[in-house]
């Protein structure tokens, strides 16, 4: 195991929560009624946040590993009446007729590159790091309420254009709610609603 923060456990295999995952746990506006959705959980760090707060709170990863460690987490914090967590890739596993009134993702968002590593499939999003968000989309819209919202992480590394389309495309406006520059990129939030 990579390391423990009080009650909160991350695994060698599962992205830890960063700079991304406390940029969109600060841009989501959330409340006691929300049911959301967050896909891609990783280590559960956004999901435990939300969960003490929301009425319906799933969490899903494609990582059995990462399924696992959001578990440990939310057990560990004695959240497990408020939380469900699934292995899916996106949002395969989730009911057709079930809709939430956010649904969230920091997407594996980097292009493809010669460098691997045990966490790639956290990091990398396809040849142009967009690939795994454009499908994410598609897939998300049909789970929204009628007032839903969509909040997502990007990268300059990747074509954020590209993404904007690809809500747009869906029906949806979209609005960068926060961004933050690093040495090497700048990471947004987007938010995508009806």
């Amino acid at each position: 195991m990579n390391g423990t923060r009080g009650n909160f456990v991350v695994y060698d295999d599962v992205y830890p929560p960063s700079e991304d995952t406390y940029l969109l746990l600060d841009s989501i506006d959330y409340g006691a009624d929300d049911s959301i959705l967050e896909v891609g959980c990783g280590s559960g760090f956004v999901t435990i946040e939300l969960c003490k707060t929301v009425k319906q709170m799933i969490a899903v990863d494609i990582s059995l590993s990462a399924v696992r460690n959001t578990k440990e987490n939310i057990e560990n914090n004695e959240l497990l009446r408020s939380c469900e967590v699934v292995q899916s890739d996106l949002l395969s596993a989730i009911d057709p007729k079930t809709r939430f009134s956010i649904i969230l993702f920091n997407p594996p968002y980097l292009p493809e590159d010669e460098d691997e590593t045990s966490i790639d499939h956290a990091l990398i999003g396809g040849k142009e790091g967009i690939e795994t968000t454009v499908r994410f989309v598609q897939e998300a819209v049909g789970h929204l309420t009628k007032d839903g919202v969509i909040y997502l992480v990007a990268s300059s590394l990747a074509n954020v254009d590209k993404i904007e389309a690809s809500l747009q495309q869906q029906g949806l406006s979209v609005t960068v709610v926060s961004k933050k520059s690093r040495f090497f990129e700048r990471i947004f939030v987007l938010k995508g609603n009806f």
